[in-house]
């Protein structure tokens, strides 16, 4: 079997471009206007920065966000359309009133989606800097779920698995288990239309293992923050009830979530939450009586 399986070297540049992009930095086009009004803020995904993404003003000016998801904006005064975009996620538009020299917050959160493109997506399993691939189980998340049992450490191997996925283009999530000797591991790719995007899973040696559902974390509370102690939480076909303290906790299957708040006498909160492999996700929610709503609010 080893004459077969194959081999991972270091790579790095050549397999990381099939992974995290890294920003260059924020730019940010200066107006011409004296005055000009400043407009900043973060975008994100489920509270995790998206970094190259661009937010544009409907007048040409636009800036990049950095490795924080931050970006930067110098408009002159006037009302504008902005839309955020970036590779794997769907865009976001909104109106924006900006005033001479004001410094305005606004910030994104985007969700991902996938096509109407394909790529392929080849993944290796390694120990941690390369070297020899690990027979394993593999298991690819995105717009579906693929399970393989990848007995040479690869997808393909040149033998059982002639080619790569092929999916739909956008992020693909990547859980790798049961490689005897290694603990776990796990890995997130854009795949772009057209292209073969590279899934590098590099395995450190243990029996750690990543549970295959996440827990969300949170507390429910009216507009002056204190604890609402009877409202209920619904998600993913389980309903609680919050404490004495307005606090809650759901062990979810990995995957997006519609969550449901209710609580006798306040408005209604429906929003969708993430949640990771292994991973808690922290959700506080203000409930409020008035017409205008409460939303979730992800830390």
């Amino acid at each position: 079997m080893s004459n077969y399986r194959r081999q991972v070297l270091r790579r790095t540049a050549l397999l990381g471009s099939g992974l995290f992009a890294t920003a260059s930095g924020t730019t940010a086009a200066a107006a011409s206007d004296t005055d000009a009004g400043r407009l900043e803020g973060t975008v994100t995904h489920f509270g995790t920065p998206v970094t190259e993404a661009t937010v544009a003003a409907d007048d040409g000016t636009e800036a990049a966000t950095d490795e924080t998801g931050a970006y930067t904006l110098a408009l002159a005064p006037g009302e504008y359309t902005l839309t955020v975009t970036a590779p794997g996620y769907a865009p976001v538009s909104t109106d924006i009133a900006v005033a001479g020299n004001e410094r305005r917050t606004r910030d994104f959160d985007l969700e991902r989606e996938w096509g109407p493109g394909t790529g392929e997506l080849e993944v290796f399993a390694t120990p941690v800097g390369g070297g020899s691939t690990i027979p394993c189980e593999i298991a690819v998340f995105g717009a579906d779920r693929y399970d393989v049992t990848a007995s040479r450490g690869s997808v393909p191997d040149g033998d059982r698995w002639g080619s790569g996925f092929d999916v739909s283009e956008g992020w693909w999530e990547i859980l790798v288990t049961d490689a005897e000797g290694y603990s776990d591991g796990y890995q997130e790719v854009l795949v772009e239309d057209g292209e073969t995007a590279f899934g590098w899973v590099q395995l450190e040696a243990g029996d750690d293992e990543i549970s295959e559902t996440g827990q969300i974390e949170g507390r429910v509370v009216d507009p002056n923050g204190t604890a609402i102690t009877d409202a209920t939480v619904r998600a993913g076909g389980a309903r609680v009830s919050v404490d004495g303290e307005g606090e809650f906790d759901l062990e979810l299957e990995h995957g997006r979530h519609r969550v449901v708040v209710d609580a006798a006498g306040y408005r209604r909160v429906v929003g969708d939450m993430q949640v990771k492999f292994g991973r808690m996700t922290e959700l506080n929610v203000t409930l409020r009586t008035s017409a205008s709503r409460g939303v979730p609010e992800r830390e």
